[in-house]
């Protein structure tokens, strides 16, 4: 009878036994399985700046049968441009003046035959800024079309608005590009039912400068010109095994 009762239980042991081994066995298969599926997630990081340093640039123009005349008239435009930069805070180590271009306007007959006579000289030349008072720069901008009301002939480009710092902030936007990764990668994990595993890879994406208003994740480098309030971006790719 005692030998009875042994046998059961010996047999009920081995039984669990079994139960146990296939459960590790089959735990383990699957932890080989998970190992090798990958969650791919994209980070992100932002960091809001303001430009320091604008490009402008004014072309002056003048025209007149004699070439004396047109440079004349192109002098005065010019001095009234200077004096209009000056007296808004624009220093003059800050602008480069370029040199005179000059073409000719040929006659044409009635029939629209170009002849090889002059009928005006068309001169033009083109003042640059570059200076670190944006605010002076922006301003400047938007009352220079006043000097038209003086007769002046120009043509103002649109200011060009530069962040000159974005290396300095590079190696902290791929540390928090990093970070937003991970926590995306464990939602994604967390929502599959699976945890998440070691770093696979990691792969740097772009770094872009751009304005401050703008939105979604860019998959390509780029650089906003047109904004004073910027924000420098960068990507990274990252892979993560589950478990």
């Amino acid at each position: 009878m005692q030998n009875g009762k042994s046998f059961v239980l010996f047999g009920f042991m081995i039984a669990i036994a079994v139960v146990l081994s296939t459960y590790i066995v089959t735990d383990a298969m699957r932890d080989i399985r998970m190992s090798h599926q990958i969650i791919k997630v994209r980070g992100y990081a932002e960091v809001p700046v303001q430009s320091d340093l604008a490009k402008w640039g004014i072309t002056v123009d003048a025209s007149n049968k004699e070439i004396a005349e047109a440079y004349h008239t192109l002098a005065a435009y010019r001095a009234k441009v200077l004096n209009f930069l000056k007296s808004n805070g624009l220093k003059d180590a800050d602008v480069q003046i370029g040199p005179v271009s000059v073409s000719e306007l040929k006659k044409r007959t009635e029939e629209g035959q170009l002849l090889n006579e002059i009928e005006r000289y068309l001169l033009s030349q083109i003042i640059e800024i570059k200076c670190p008072d944006v605010s002076g720069v922006a301003k400047a901008s938007t009352k220079i079309s006043d000097l038209l009301g003086e007769g002046v002939e120009l043509h103002a480009y649109a200011p060009m608005y530069y962040y000159s710092r974005v290396n300095e902030l590079k190696s902290q936007l791929l540390v928090n590009a990093t970070k937003d990764a991970r926590e995306r990668a464990k939602i994604l994990a967390e929502g599959s039912g699976v945890r998440l595993g070691q770093l696979r890879a990691a792969r740097q994406g772009v770094f872009s400068v751009r304005a401050a208003d703008s939105t979604g994740i860019s998959e390509s480098s780029s650089e906003d010109i047109s904004s004073i309030g910027k924000k420098v971006t960068a990507v990274v790719t990252v892979d993560y095994a589950m478990k």
